[in-house]
């Protein structure tokens, strides 16, 4: 009797944390997974709320990899969305004209691309493609890895009389720039208190003008070795990371940081017309590592 009374114990504990263990359902986003119960599977949005909570969020498909069902049904997602490491990734950068698409992301400000034919017998397909090239450059540069396009401008040639000038074509673009990944804050000053750093590249985009332009800006001391500097004047505001140098010569007083690694990282400064990346690395890199290793030969 005994023993009977321990087996059905038993099968109760057991049955009790089964049901703990599959009662809420597991959202895979790509930062991770999270517990929730999934209310709604929608074309473009997952609604879902937390668990003991009445509150539903919805976030886009493209941010989520994988939900597993209480059930233990799963159901897998591919998402557009990448990775953007700043201006060497701008091809990347994920266009839409979906607001569902971009539900969930964190807004980047606002972005503007404009290009324009060299003659009036300039491509209207050419122009385009560099006015989109120069936009997703913008977003890349200011840290992000999605597009919301709010407005599309084209302007076909148009060729002039005996009393009227020609126009060239001429494409423009509007959107709001948004990112899928959080800047790890604990990472960035972890990087910048334990590293010296070296002023390696300068990227500038400007609005006006054909494309991005890369510049090395690599300093070398008198005895040949690459110029290192430290960075102590860090503030946070807005889940965002301010630095501040008098060895990087900038307008701006602060500049944000947009991108960390092991090895590199990305200062932003931006203006109405302008944005400028500061490519900074450390020991870790292969770069530094390769101008360091570099003997000089006096005359």
């Amino acid at each position: 009797m005994i023993r009977s009374g321990l087996l059905i114990i038993t099968f109760f504990l057991s049955f009790g944390i089964v049901s703990a263990q599959t009662e809420n359902d597991v959202i895979y986003f790509i930062e991770g997974p999270v517990e929730a119960l999934v209310k709604e599977v929608g074309t473009d949005l997952i609604k879902y709320s937390y668990p003991n909570e009445n509150a539903i969020y919805s976030v886009s498909k493209h941010q989520v990899t994988k939900i597993k069902f209480s059930s233990g049904r799963e159901e897998t997602f591919h998402s557009p969305i990448k990775s953007v490491n700043g201006l060497k990734d701008s091809e990347n950068v994920y266009i839409t004209y979906n607001p569902n698409d971009v539900q969930g992301l964190i807004p980047m400000g606002d972005l503007y691309s404009k290009a324009t034919g060299v003659t009036v017998l300039s491509s209207i397909n050419s122009v385009k493609n560099r006015a989109m090239d120069k936009l997703k450059a913008e977003a890349a540069m200011v840290g992000a890895n999605v597009v919301l396009i709010g407005n599309l401008y084209q302007r076909g040639n148009t060729y002039g009389g005996e009393n009227q000038a020609g126009n060239s074509t001429q494409t423009s673009f509007s959107g709001t720039a948004f990112s899928s990944e959080k800047l790890d804050m604990e990472q960035a000053i972890e990087f910048l208190e334990t590293y010296e750093v070296h002023h390696y590249q300068t990227h500038t985009l400007n609005r006006n003008a054909w494309s991005p332009e890369k510049e090395v800006a690599t300093k070398l001391d008198k005895d040949h070795k690459p110029i290192l500097f430290t960075i102590d004047q860090i503030r946070e505001e807005d889940n965002k990371l301010y630095v501040s140098t008098p060895d990087i010569r900038s307008k701006t007083k602060e500049l944000q940081v947009i991108y960390v690694a092991d090895d590199h990282m990305i200062l932003m400064e931006r203006n109405n017309q302008k944005v400028i990346n500061y490519l900074l690395i450390n020991e870790n890199n292969e770069h530094l590592q390769a101008l360091n290793r570099r003997r000089y030969v006096g005359y």
